[in-house]
């Protein structure tokens, strides 16, 4: 029987600076539950926006925090034991989330992670893989050979977009802000890069592409760059928005829209629950463990007692990963 725990509960929504970390009791699993160990979770700026209280449909009071990995300590008998990781919008918004150092879930929200990934870079994964497999498989079909576009290339989502893209067998232009951003790339699997600020995304990408274009592109910065993105388009290109957070408002020629046979794709990993996210984890697992994925190459670790810390590192923009190691669950 577990006693109690640690976690980010909160009461009232408010900056990252408020958080503290407190003793809580710790949940039980009900029928067709798991109760999970949590090794490792990850901080994701959809985070910041949770506890800032800009999620209309959260629910008070709550435990933080969407991705985990860790191991089933009760539940199903075929499940314990098992090393797992795990995703969710719902996780840390309409029920408690991760940032704890014990989780209660339903057994189909679980699957088994992949061997080759440490805890933290399991962790890490979630939200940004979630996102790029929801964008390039689900809603766009990338196939062998196209071309991709990935704005935000420098950023988490845009590692886990080009990693997978790449694995699918596309090729792949980044799209960064600067000079800085650049040089944060690692090239291996980036056939060209454009830069925001010297908007030259549709030249690099018909030189890139011998005039052929784009065939996908991802928008996870808004407004600044839907208009080189869509100029970058292929005839038949599909156009992924998963973020507005640099801009909400567009221009749109409809002529230019429908005579391209163009397609625009809104894109919610806050409306896939941890039970649809686990389907995916399980695509992506066998990738990863055959190398065709890589996990994100920097992640910085935080206790959960200083979660408030870790929080603000997202809120500032920082480029690595940022998972909290919540340690030993207190145990009765």
């Amino acid at each position: 029987m577990t006693s109690g725990m640690r976690a980010l509960r909160i009461t009232t929504h408010g900056p990252p600076a408020t958080l503290r970390a407190s003793d809580v009791p710790a949940p039980e699993p009900g029928p067709g539950e798991v109760l999970i160990s949590i090794e490792a979770a990850a901080v994701n700026p959809s985070d910041v926006v949770s506890v800032e209280g800009r999620f209309p449909q959260a629910v008070l009071p709550r435990i933080l925090g969407r991705d985990f990995a860790g191991r089933v300590i009760d539940g199903p008998p075929e499940l314990k034991g098992r090393a797992v990781w795990g995703t969710g919008g719902d996780l840390g918004i309409t029920r408690n989330g991760t940032h704890a150092e014990l989780l209660v879930a339903p057994a189909e929200a679980v699957t088994e992670r992949p061997r080759n990934l440490t805890a933290e870079q399991a962790a890490a994964a979630g939200v940004p893989a979630l996102t790029a497999w929801t964008c390039l498989v689900d809603s766009a079909n990338v196939q062998p050979g196209e071309w991709v576009a990935v704005s935000g290339a420098a950023g988490a989502v845009g590692w886990a977009a080009v990693e997978l893209a790449a694995a699918r067998g596309a090729k792949v232009i980044a799209l960064v802000k600067d000079a800085a951003e650049a040089g944060q790339l690692d090239r291996a699997r980036i056939s060209a890069v454009a830069r925001s600020d010297l908007g030259d995304l549709p030249a690099v990408a018909r030189e890139t592409t011998a005039g052929h274009g784009i065939d996908v592109a991802l928008n996870g910065v808004g407004a600044p760059v839907f208009k080189p993105l869509l100029d970058a388009l292929a005839r038949g290109g599909r156009l992924c928005i998963y973020s507005a957070a640099a801009g909400r408002e567009v221009s749109l020629d409809l002529f230019d829209l429908y005579r391209r046979r163009l397609r625009l794709v809104g894109i919610d990993t806050g409306a896939v629950s941890a039970v649809a996210a686990a389907r995916i984890l399980a695509e992506l697992r066998p990738i990863y463990e055959s190398g065709r994925m890589r996990p994100h190459p920097l992640i910085e670790t935080f206790p959960l007692d200083e979660g408030a810390r870790a929080y603000q590192q997202v809120a500032r923009g920082s480029p690595s990963k940022v998972v909290l190691l919540p340690g030993r669950p207190v145990r009765g």
